[in-house]
């Protein structure tokens, strides 16, 4: 049911749109012509919503504000990117017919360092801007996320998007399509900062890349931002079928505080005036606006496909290293849905990123599908496999996270399988120290699912008893076993039956998250 409010210059109208905005049963804002002065941040609402100018004129309904991410706000700090003219955090806007401005003027004041000046910051997903006009300096248009590990979708339909320097920039996997691109002085287009494991970042298709009056080759079409020189945006620009003009550099594309463009992901295909030294899209790389879009309705529901990544407590072992089993090995059996068991012995976050093993793992991720998530026993370790629990634990877990969301799975987060150990009270206790809150902060915070197997296991190791819990885990003496002549007494690595135990575990977690029927 559509609830419409008018905002207008009439005593029978509602004098702004932030007035409209505070009704949360509202579903369409209709706005009369005017410049309305206001800066402006739409919250997550029950319904989605419309903005609209009432006569179908871009130029008519202009919002306007003027701040710079120098200026200071109601805490005396800088604003940051909170200085944009509208912010959108919810999900499912439409803004159609509208001018969206920040008028701030670097020129004007020239002792101001910090002269970003957003006119539209989005944060929200299934966001559309129609037949909008965007317009600004440097920073324009932010096309940004909640969080690192977050996935959304924007699509630019026919709109005008102006400013010089970065002024389409941001993580988000956004669509500009057909409209025109304005440079108003030398600069840079584009800036993205996309996630590395994110195959899909910024696509302008069938748009108009126009600078009025500015000298020859005096634009770059962009250059890789890295958000506090973070390492792993790898941003993507790409320019399908575009109109380009003179005002355009030969080289296209430019480093950025010391990152190399062409370890970014630009490309170039199709359309008229492109230089043919610009980099060409690579084969494979989604390229209309709908398949770029494709995760926009979020992913499907859960196909009961299992794909996991962790450590030597879920890997496969062969039969001579019996009784030695991963819980992910036998998982199959306790949920009796396909399981994909990409866990490696000895990994840690920081290993299975850098050798490689995600990027292969999430070739074979489909939507649908639930990826698991459960490192930590390795993290800790004083090597090269270190992930500290305060920085770089965390931000590796996202990074896994955002390969996931961006494939259209379900990223699970497990904390470790808790090791056998017990006090001299005969009381299971924790050695993973603070690496599971670690990932129940993170699941929190980022909405992510999350099953508390460190929890979980260490109930059951206390109910097995500390001598009962031995046959869960590699303890045996001489001969007992082929592969263990001299015995062994392994608090960590489970045995079958301790593998099928914490399994049975993991598939009651997932049903009880609602993820497996």
């Amino acid at each position: 049911m559509t609830r419409t409010a008018v905002v207008g210059d009439d005593a029978e109208l509602l004098p702004s749109i932030g007035r409209a905005l505070a009704d949360p049963a509202v579903t369409e804002i209709v706005v009369h012509p005017g410049r309305y002065v206001e800066h402006l941040r739409i919250e997550p609402r029950p319904a989605p919503l419309t903005i609209r100018s009432l006569t179908g004129r871009a130029q008519d309904v202009v919002l306007t504000f003027d701040l710079c991410q120098g200026d200071r706000d109601r805490t005396g700090l800088p604003y940051g990117q909170d200085c944009a003219t509208l912010t959108v955090a919810a999900d499912d806007v439409t803004l159609a017919d509208l001018t969206v401005e920040n008028t701030f003027d670097r020129d004007a004041e020239p002792d101001q360092v910090e002269a970003q000046a957003i006119a539209l910051r989005t944060l929200g997903d299934r966001i559309t801007v129609q037949r909008c006009r965007v317009l600004a300096r440097q920073d324009t248009l932010l096309l940004d996320a909640p969080g690192w590990s977050d996935v959304r979708h924007v699509h630019l339909l026919d709109c005008l998007v102006e400013g010089d320097v970065d002024f389409v920039y941001g993580r988000a996997t956004a669509v500009l399509e057909g409209g025109e691109v304005r440079s108003n002085g030398p600069g840079w287009v584009s800036a993205p900062s996309t996630a590395r494991e994110n195959p899909r970042g910024l696509l302008f298709s069938g748009v108009r890349f126009t600078g009025p009056g500015l000298p020859e080759g005096s634009v770059h079409l962009g250059r890789p931002w890295h958000p506090g020189g973070k390492p792993d945006a790898i941003g993507q620009a790409l320019f399908v079928d575009c109109e380009f003009g003179p005002h355009l550099s030969p080289e296209g594309f430019t480093e950025m505080a010391g990152f190399d463009w062409r370890e970014a992901r630009f490309g170039v295909r199709g359309g008229t005036g492109a230089n043919p030294g610009w980099p060409a899209v690579l084969a494979g790389s989604p390229c209309r606006p709908a398949e770029f879009l494709a995760g926009w309705g979020g992913p499907p529901a859960p196909t009961g496909r299992i794909v996991v990544v962790s450590d030597s407590t879920a890997s496969d072992y062969p039969p001579e290293r019996a009784p030695r089993t991963g819980w992910a090995q036998v998982l199959a059996g306790c949920t009796g849905t396909e399981v994909v068991n990409r866990a490696i012995s000895g990994a840690s976050t920081t290993s299975f990123l850098a050798s490689g093993a995600f990027d292969e793992t999430l070739e074979q991720v489909r939507p649908g599908d639930l990826l698991l998530i459960a490192f930590g026993h390795n993290d800790t370790k004083p090597d090269e496999r270190h992930a500290d629990v305060h920085r770089t634990y965390p931000s590796n877990l996202r990074r896994m996270v955002v390969g996931a969301r961006a494939r259209g799975a379900h990223p699970v987060l497990l904390t470790s399988v808790e090791r056998r150990s017990f006090d001299a009270g005969g009381r299971a206790r924790s050695t993973h120290g603070g690496h599971p809150e670690a990932v129940r902060r993170l699941a929190q915070a980022d909405g992510v699912a999350w099953f508390d197997l460190t929890v979980a296991s260490r109930r059951l190791w206390q109910d097995q008893g500390e001598e009962g819990s031995r046959d869960s885990f590699l303890w045996f003496g001489p001969g007992v076993h082929a592969g263990y002549p001299d015995g062994e007494r392994d608090d960590t690595h489970l045995s079958r039956a301790g593998a099928v135990a914490v399994a049975g575990l993991v598939t009651r977690g997932l049903r009880d998250l609602g993820l497996l029927r």
